[in-house]
């Protein structure tokens, strides 16, 4: 198919293809979801969402697998015009994406919401007044059936003490209370004292005082094993290249592609040092926070990218040195200063037998 003929989608898998790269390694790189990506490549413009963010994502696409985004915008204008009209206008709403809601469905979601809260409570309100009245009328009963009227006094009772204690003598004539004070009760007068009449039984008997139950003084403390959230797994590293820092602690990123199968080794801050060979179509991206030292048996046939700079031969780099027979390159420069020999007693890489590089195979552009 001519070049100029190409459409968006197709432009991109095929300058992807060309270097090698698999969509998931264009999805981990960009932080693209693969299934946007896929609509992307098969210009499915319906699965995707508004034309700003096509353009972001086209920009990422492109920086990562070394092309000039700006151009591939410029290119490729019109394309992104005409077919950003293939998704839904707001008025009917994309059931993908949440900023796309019809004005005021928010707000109407809301005061509905509001709206069943206060009908519940006015229910429960409704539900509860009636067993609240009920409970107060039969408390008021117990205590009328507790303190009801006492009984009538005893024919054997004697009225004598207690109109000696209100200075009355019997014949009904005043007694002085100061001249004459009347003698203490026996026991047995104490206990023919009379009973309440029913307007004095209107007030609640004091109840007996309760027991007192000792209190220890000190309470006991429980040892309670606080609540710990349980801690991440760590991300699997089995190649040391930092995969598991987090973007502020990355201050060093490169990645290798290989023309053809060569030895590398490398060691990225102080995880160990790794050593294989790095496949022909390959990449291999390291990480690091302070520091990153690798060596290759062949720098001609390996470009790399150092935090997004763009790609170039290893051999053109000015922190390219040869350490311990080998091709070295530094990161930061100021190492090969202090770092003469990065990976003590091991042998030079160029004196391995050279890896063998099959042929490419043809690979299959996945259906639109």
């Amino acid at each position: 198919m001519n070049e100029a003929n190409l459409s968006l989608g197709e432009f991109l898998r095929q300058e992807r293809e060309k270097r090698g790269m698999t969509i998931e390694q264009v999805a981990s790189a960009t932080k693209i979801g693969v299934k946007q990506l896929h609509a992307l490549e098969s210009d499915q413009y319906v699965e995707l969402p508004a034309k700003p963010f096509v353009r972001g994502f086209v920009t990422s696409y492109a920086r990562f697998i070394g092309l000039d985004a700006r151009e591939v915008l410029t290119r490729f204008n019109d394309f992104i015009e005409s077919r950003s009209h293939d998704r839904p206008n707001r008025e009917a709403g994309h059931s993908g994406y949440a900023f796309e809601r019809r004005e005021g469905e928010q707000s109407r979601t809301i005061l509905g919401i509001v709206m069943a809260v206060l009908v519940v409570l006015g229910l429960v309100v409704v539900a509860l007044k009636p067993n609240v009245r009920h409970r107060r009328g039969g408390n008021v009963e117990k205590l009328r059936a507790a303190h009801g009227p006492a009984a009538s006094p005893s024919p054997s009772f004697s009225s004598e003490p207690l109109a000696q204690l209100l200075g009355v003598a019997p014949s009904g004539r005043t007694v002085p209370l100061l001249a004459s004070p009347a003698p203490a009760p026996t026991p047995s007068q104490t206990l023919r004292i009379p009973i309440p009449t029913p307007t004095q039984s209107a007030v609640a008997k004091p109840s007996p005082s309760p027991v007192a139950t000792p209190v220890p003084s000190v309470v006991p403390s429980v040892a309670l094993s606080p609540l710990v959230a349980p801690s991440p797994s760590p991300t699997p590293d089995p190649l040391n290249t930092g995969i598991g820092l987090k973007p502020s602690q990355i201050k060093h990123k490169i990645i290798f592609k290989a023309a053809e199968s060569v030895w590398v080794r490398y060691q990225s801050d102080e995880r160990p040092v790794m050593q294989f060979v790095l496949k022909r179509d390959k990449i291999l991206v390291i990480r690091a926070e302070s520091k990153i030292i690798v060596q290759i048996a062949t720098p001609s046939a390996v470009t790399f990218n150092y935090n997004g700079q763009g790609y170039k031969p290893m051999t053109q780099s000015k922190n390219t040195l040869l350490r311990q027979g080998d091709p070295t390159l530094y990161l930061p420069m100021q190492l090969s200063e202090t770092i003469q020999e990065p990976f003590p007693g091991q042998k030079p890489l160029s004196s391995r037998p050279r890896p063998f590089s099959p042929e490419p195979t043809p690979s299959v552009s996945p259906t639109p």
